[in-house]
């Protein structure tokens, strides 16, 4: 038998939480608002988020 040692999870940090959940619930939205988006375009909008955040 093989012992294997738990990897520390990845930190990350409350806003970066926050937004995720944020835009998980904006798509959530979206879908029962019947919109949709294309990835490109989604892509961009995450692009344009990160470059306002700097």
């Amino acid at each position: 038998m093989l012992a294997i040692k738990p990897q520390p999870a990845k930190e990350t940090s409350d806003t970066a939480k926050l937004e995720l959940y944020r835009l998980i619930g904006e798509g959530y939205k979206a879908l029962q608002d019947g919109r949709t988006s294309t990835l490109e375009e989604v892509r961009e909008k995450v692009e344009q988020r990160r470059k306002e955040r700097g």
